[in-house]
Order: C-alpha cells, then structure tokens, then sequence
C-alpha cells in the first residue's frame, strides 16, 4: 500500500509541476514572439523593450516556484490526511479478517466519504460476527 500511496502523490505532483511548465514556456514563447513582431525603429528601445520583458517573467517564473512550492506543501497535507484514514481502514480491515476481533473499532477523522465506508464495513461485520455466533452454537 506504500508504494500505490506514495506513488500516486508523486505523480500528482509532477502532473502539477509539468502543466505548470508548460503553460509558463508556452506563455513566453507567445509573449516573446508579439514583442519582436512590433516594428521599433530605434534599436536601443528593442533592446531596453526585451530587458524589460524578460525582467517581468523572471518575476512571474519567481511567483510560479512560490506557488509550485506552496501547491506542495498542500498536497502533501491532504496526502497525509487521506493516508491517515486508509491507514485506520486497513488496520481494522486486518484486525477483523486475521484476527476475527469483530469488537475493534475504526476511528476516521478527516473526511467524510471514508466514514461512510467505515459504517457500511461495520454493519457488515456485525453480520459476519453473527453468523460465526450461528455456526459456534452448532
């Protein structure tokens, strides 16, 4: 479970970082391509135009990094969440079918979908814990 969990966060995060990229490249190469296409006459004021422009993305580049790190560091916090209540499932999911301890109890806290899952594992493990009572009274 390890490997599919830190598998998928590591993918998410490339996807994020590649369109990040992508858009970035795809942004200058636009913006570049309309600054040299306007017809300056004097060559000082393209080259002042150019400093200028790549000035400005070298700041937008700068507030893309902060926002690729800050992306991360919420990603990695919904991460440990989710992984929080996988965990909490599959420890009881063991308990019950290893160990037949149909009295543990699961403990979910962070979202709501995971909790649902719980109860509807519960009730059915109520059943299981009742019809092994059936089968030991036989």
């Amino acid at each position: 479970m390890k490997k599919l969990k830190n598998d998928i966060f590591y993918k998410t995060i490339l996807i994020f970082i590649g369109v990040f990229v992508l858009l970035f490249f795809i942004s200058y190469a636009i913006s570049k391509h309309f600054i040299l296409s306007l017809i300056i006459s004097e060559p000082h004021l393209l080259q002042q135009t150019i400093e200028g422009f790549n000035l400005v993305w070298l700041k937008i580049s700068l507030v893309f990094l902060v926002l690729m790190i800050v992306a991360y560091f919420i990603l990695k916090s919904l991460r440990n969440k989710i992984y929080e209540d996988l965990d909490s499932l599959s420890e009881y999911l063991y308990e019950v079918s290893q160990n037949k301890n149909y009295e543990k109890s699961v403990k979910i806290e962070h979202y709501i979908e995971f909790l649902q899952i719980a109860v509807a594992l519960k009730n059915i493990i109520k059943r299981l814990a009742q019809k092994d009572k059936k089968a030991s009274k036989k």
